[in-house]
């Protein structure tokens, strides 16, 4: 395997430098080893490595959400098994020049928002400063205390075709990557735990535990249990499964935009017990978007106000507002003078090739040699797309040339850099793919100096001569190895532990909210799939077509499914259509996903609510909502077949029951588990009230009533209980009580109401007089009307008017009592993001 490798290469027109492959085609030393095992292994082994990496991650719910892609919604992540390696000696060298540029852009961030001496200087134009976005007026003279104000950093480096290192971008607003860096790590050391141990590769854990400690050393405020949270821009967010890893890994708090609230200059979380002082805040929202009252008007990303709590010192960010300044790429022509200027250093690890056109001789150049050359805005978006020379029509060079000529200071030229190829496994060959490698670097608080994490983020594209490698383009990620012992220095204490203190209730109304309508989709989707078990087994044993007046049973099964389901009219309806041929009405209700009420839609919004809180979910827990996502995705395929979909529905009992067992065995029975109950609980006390209304509150025949009570029973798992309590044939009377009054039998409605009571009572209900709440009183009202209901009295006459008309009222009280939980708990009060008026309005100065 790797001797067809190396050929490939020799018989390459233009080789470019190779990770694994030596000039004359031997093996680079470091790589010996490695290089060994995989021929030991061969390509079918490898193979069968990849495919139980790629498990691995979609076990772990590892996902990248790709923007403007039908299929980019949780992705799942790609992991190459043949890693990024580096040699001790060469990761010294790579190590140090990461430090050093880390201290300097550190040291020219201090004095952009401050003195501004590098300008005054002449060592920074004052353009290239002052017309990027990235420079925050708010922020000018705002500083973290200490000797850090760059608190996280990552470069991302490639190799020349000398062999040399080159940083190809600085990336210092919200570095991202870290989370999947970790993922990498563990899914690697899974499945090749041998190679990694004969190899020496340096262990990663030491960055996260810097991470961590310096982040709670960041606190102005609450020096002994700071509270710090994860700022996400939500979960449509591309690395959303990494923001909400990180939270849970750390042990720190996943907040949205909504989450957060200023008041009295401080920064507040809200959560169901009230509102919660945040001391740290560790954001993944770009900058320009996390205070809509200075920034971007219409950003609702971030939290009114948080600007001015930063001034006051009421919070601390990391990375501070407005060291996206950092990023500007035309910095990158300036930093060899820098270093000799600030740190009386050479630049170890030098840039790609810059010239900024904000300079007369530069732009020249520029103009010159369009075609050779990649061009970039100075302000990196997603509107603002590189320029690759090589790829341009002569049109588009001069409409190019024209717009430099108009704005020259917004733009810079690199060189093209040939990047050094790195073996990777694409389809079922050993190719050599491009790479680039994304190093992380934290500021140690307790050492004073910059800590770099021994390996990182890498990337490969399958397609050679790409200058431009990222997952959103089809890049793959690849685990980078640091090869040799670990430095005796290396290991990092945990920072001073206060005495420790148990925090309850921390958790915001926002994650609040998501749990309840969890526990709501669980249930409901279980119901339907219940009832809809039902209703295909019978409609397979049936005669003939359906007919109202000869197959009362399956009429008023498919009936009582439109209802139980609100797809009305449905199998209701006037026109009895549906009812004579119910195939695709059948079918509709089990795989529409835009049609409310169905088994899809219900599913979709359980499996969204799970992506929500995935932070507070066990990886086991999140195994099974994938599990049940395949299986999702199966019935969509299966759409036309309503055999294969009855096989589907068995599978899914299977596994949302698994979900309940698992969360009620694991979960503290903290805030999140009664609240994920309350929801499960109401929706199925009002899903089993309106199944006993639809299906039996109807004058029928005694045979059909009696098959109807046992379908019933059947659907709500409740057919063996009634035998063991009445061993007798089955009665309408002992029906209702089992279902609706017996608060011994954990599926009637008068037990699932006593235990949202039970829970509701353990949380705060926000009652001055500690009295009940407005929805315990609905549930109390409702309970007492079960309680107080004669049930011999009910079924003496044989009308069933009576018991339609108390399921119909109960069902109303359930809903009432929903609201109220909700107006209680999560209805925001006005919204923060009222109070701002859009920058575009204002008049310009």
């Amino acid at each position: 395997m790797i001797e067809e490798y190396l050929l490939q290469g020799r018989n390459t027109a233009k080789p470019s430098f190779d990770e694994l492959a030596a000039p004359g085609g031997l093996v680079r030393d470091h790589w010996k080893k490695l290089a060994h095992a995989y021929d030991e292994l061969g390509l079918d082994k490898m193979e069968q490595r990849s495919r139980e990496i790629s498990q691995e991650l979609r076990d772990n719910g590892v996902t990248y959400n790709v923007y403007s892609d039908p299929d980019g919604i949780n992705r799942p992540w790609k992991l190459d098994p043949v890693p990024m390696v580096f040699s001790q000696q060469e990761w010294e060298h790579i190590e140090k020049g990461l430090k050093q540029r880390a201290e300097l852009l550190n040291l020219i961030l201090a004095d952009i928002y401050g003195e501004r001496k590098l300008i005054s200087e002449g060592f920074i134009p004052f353009d290239l400063v002052f017309s990027h976005k990235g420079f925050l007026r708010q922020a000018d003279k705002v500083k973290v205390p200490g000797k850090f104000q760059l608190l996280q950093y990552s470069a991302d480096l490639v190799r020349g075709p000398l062999g040399k290192m080159w940083v190809l971008h600085d990336r210092t607003d919200a570095p991202s990557g870290a989370g999947y860096t970790l993922e990498n790590r563990a899914a690697m050391t899974r499945v090749f735990p041998d190679l990694i141990r004969e190899n020496q590769v340096r262990k990663i854990s030491s960055y996260y535990q810097t991470l961590k400690n310096t982040l709670t050393r960041l606190s102005l405020q609450n020096k002994e249990n700071p509270r710090v949270v994860l700022l996400s821009p939500g979960t449509a967010n591309e690395t959303y499964f990494e923001h909400a890893y990180l939270a849970s890994s750390l042990g720190f708090t996943l907040a949205f935009g909504q989450d957060l609230t200023v008041s009295d200059g401080y920064v507040w979380l809200k959560t169901l017990r009230g509102l919660e002082k945040v001391d740290v805040i560790v954001r993944r929202v770009d900058d320009v978007f996390c205070d809509p009252l200075e920034f971007m008007g219409d950003s609702h990303l971030g939290v009114v106000g948080l600007m001015e709590a930063v001034r006051q010192k009421k919070v601390t960010i990391i990375n501070p507002l407005g060291c996206r300044i950092l990023e500007n790429p035309g910095l990158m022509a300036f930093l060899p003078r820098l270093c000799r200027r600030l740190l009386n250093e050479e630049l170890i690890l030098p840039s790609v090739a810059t010239w900024w056109c904000g300079q007369e001789k530069e732009k020249r150049y520029v103009l010159d040699n369009l075609p050779f050359l990649i061009v970039r805005s100075i302000y990196r978006s997603n509107e603002n797309r590189p320029y690759i020379g090589s790829e341009l029509s002569k049109k588009q060079i001069e409409d190019l040339k024209k717009e430099i000529n108009t704005r020259p200071y917004l733009y810079v030229a690199q060189e093209v850099v040939s990047f050094s190829t790195t073996p990777s496994l694409i389809g079922n060959n050993l190719e050599a793919c491009n790479a680039i490698f994304r190093s992380y670097i934290v500021a140690d608080m307790e050492k004073q100096e910059y800590h770099v994490m021994p390996g990182g983020l890498s990337r490969s594209f399958p397609t050679k001569g790409e200058f431009i490698i990222s997952n959103q383009s089809g890049g793959i990620s690849k685990d980078t190895w640091v090869l040799g012992p670990s430095p005796r220095n290396e290991s990092v204490a945990p920072v001073n532990q206060p005495v420790l203190r148990q925090l309850k209730n921390v958790l915001p109304s926002r994650t609040g909210e998501s749990l309840f309508w969890l526990g709501r989709y669980l249930d409901r989707a279980i119901s339907n799939v219940r009832m809809m078990r039902i209703v295909l087994k019978i409609y397979n044993e049936r005669d003939d077509e359906v007919h109202p007046e000869t197959n009362q049973t399956l009429v008023i099964l498919l009936k009582s499914l439109s209802a139980l389901t609100g797809t009305l009219p449905g199998f209701t309806a006037i026109d009895q259509l549906k009812l004579r041929q119910p195939e695709q009405e059948l079918l509709s209700l089990a795989v529409e996903t835009a049609r409310a009420g169905t088994l899809a839609q219900s599913l979709q919004s359980f499996l969204s609510n799970g992506y929500a809180v995935r932070d507070r979910l066990s990886l086991d827990t999140w195994r099974i909502l994938d599990s049940i996502s395949e299986e999702f995705e199966l019935m969509k395929e299966n759409g036309k077949d309503l055999g294969k979909i009855y096989h589907n529905l068995d599978q899914f009992i299977i596994k949302l029951m698994a979900f309940i067992g698992l969360n009620n065995d694991n979960m503290t029975r903290a805030s999140s588990w009664r609240l994920l109950n309350i929801g499960r609980f109401l929706e199925s006390s009002v899903n089993t009230c309106t199944l006993l209304q639809a299906a039996l509150a109807n004058n029928v025949a005694p045979d059909v009533e009696k098959q109807l009570m046992e379908l019933v029973l059947m659907c709500n798992e409740s057919l063996v209980t009634y035998r063991y309590l009445y061993r007798s044939t089955l009665q309408m009377q002992g029906v209702i009580n089992l279902l609706l009054v017996n608060e011994d039998n954990p599926k009637s409605v008068a037990f699932l109401i006593s235990k949202v009571d039970e829970h509701l009572a353990h949380l705060h209900n926000g009652q001055p007089d500690g009295g009940l709440s407005p929805a315990q009183k609905k549930l109390l009202e409702a309970l007492t009307m079960i309680r107080l209901c004669d049930l011999s009295q009910l079924m003496a006459s044989g009308n069933k008017k009576e018991l339609s008309d108390l399921l119909g009222r109960l069902i109303v009280l359930l809903g009432e009592a929903s609201t109220f939980i909700f107006e209680n708990f999560f209805s925001p009060t006005q919204s923060q993001y009222s109070f701002v008026k859009s920058n575009n309005s204002l008049p310009e100065l």
